[in-house]
């Protein structure tokens, strides 16, 4: 039984962290430099996604990077 929660700990980790890195390649530098709490509504959004049970990183990053962006031109 404790097997098994370390690999679903371990795999949403990596889901985490793969989610993560796509979208942090999606944004613009420009747009990077410009808004410092970029990493923390990246990562508040794929974490909102992965707690609402998506599994794909792609799709949770493409998602994640939509909102931030969005965010960034209505501000």
């Amino acid at each position: 039984m404790l097997g098994r929660a370390h690999g679903a700990i371990g795999r949403r980790a990596g889901l985490y962290g793969s989610a993560y890195k796509f979208a942090w390649k999606q944004i613009p530098p420009a747009e990077r430099r410009a808004q410092p709490d970029l990493p923390l509504r990246i990562f508040a959004s794929v974490r909102r996604q992965v707690k609402e049970g998506a599994v794909d990183p792609i799709v949770i990053a493409s998602l994640a990077a939509k909102e931030v962006l969005f965010l960034l031109e209505t501000h």
